[in-house]
């Protein structure tokens, strides 16, 4: 190759909308798709999560349907900011674990509340937990995360249902079809995984804050010596109504840990957490309303 030649390729390279990208050349876009994967994964492990994000969102662009690029980029945006599982299982024990002290509440403006007098009940905030402040302002990141899960979480998960999904304390729902669903897009049990810590964490917070910030109607929570939760509020109906789409998605990312504790097996961390997060799911649900109940 004569230098002039040379020269004016080397230019050429460094016009904005040249064929000479990073991916290279005589890659096809598959390829090239999967290379800025791989390397928006080194980024990310090295703590260069700007560049991690831009290089997903532009492989992203490229295939707005590729599984795993979606299941990286949510994952990624939670560990930009810091948040995991850890988080969940935090605020779960802080909503569940009875203290024996008087708490703060946002407290009913009318009538007279049977818990407010008994010595097994404490009044709390539920938007009291370390922290809280930090994980309302990921509020964003939350729903992005979410939103790129969107047509990839299996039916089985996201079809919770209130009255069939948790019976005595138990789940009913297809583990292993939702696991073969995963499967079916070309993730990789490491990737299923991931998808469904991002799932399990990013609705559970979603619900947890409009519980604990957007419920409109006014209401004094309290936890139970016996470890329940309960409320009192001037129009519980109206709570029912207001909170069932949150005692749902809690119900979601219930069966998002549940079906990733089965991936990584008994005795994990990943099975604790499940049993707190059943704990939150039926203890929301009971103090709210039984929406099962026939009218």
């Amino acid at each position: 190759m004569s230098r002039p030649f040379a020269l004016l390729l080397a230019a050429l390279c460094l016009l904005p909308l040249s064929a000479c990208d990073e991916t290279g050349p005589g890659l096809t876009l598959e390829q090239g798709v999967d290379v800025a994967v791989d390397d928006a994964i080194l980024a990310r492990d090295r703590g260069d999560y700007a560049q991690a994000v831009d290089l997903l969102g532009q492989a992203l662009e490229s295939e707005p349907t590729n599984a795993v690029v979606r299941v990286e980029l949510a994952t990624t945006l939670l560990q930009r900011d810091g948040i995991d599982l850890i988080d969940l299982d935090r605020v779960g024990q802080y909503l569940t674990t009875f203290t024996g002290e008087t708490g703060s509440a946002a407290t009913a403006g009318r009538g007279v509340c049977s818990y407010a007098s008994d010595p097994n009940a404490e009044a709390f905030d539920p938007a009291g937990v370390d922290g809280f402040e930090d994980i309302l302002a990921y509020a964003e990141t939350l729903e992005e995360a979410k939103d790129l899960l969107q047509g990839l979480l299996p039916d089985a998960i996201q079809s919770f249902d209130l009255c069939t999904t948790v019976v005595d304390g138990e789940l009913a729902y297809d583990r292993e079809g939702a696991v073969a669903d995963l499967r079916a897009l070309g993730l990789s049990e490491d990737r299923i995984a991931q998808a469904l810590a991002v799932s399990a964490v990013s609705t559970f917070m979603q619900a947890y804050l409009y519980i604990s910030e957007e419920l409109p109607e006014t209401t004094t929570w309290y936890r139970l010596s016996d470890g329940s939760i309960a409320i009192c509020a001037d129009d519980e109906d109206a709570v029912r109504d207001q909170a069932e789409g949150s005692i749902r998605g809690l119900g979601q990312a219930l069966l998002s840990l549940d079906t990733r504790a089965s991936l990584l097996g008994s005795g994990s961390v990943a099975a604790e957490i499940v049993d707190t997060a059943l704990e939150v799911y039926i203890e929301f649900e009971d103090a709210v309303a039984d929406y099962c109940t026939a009218e």
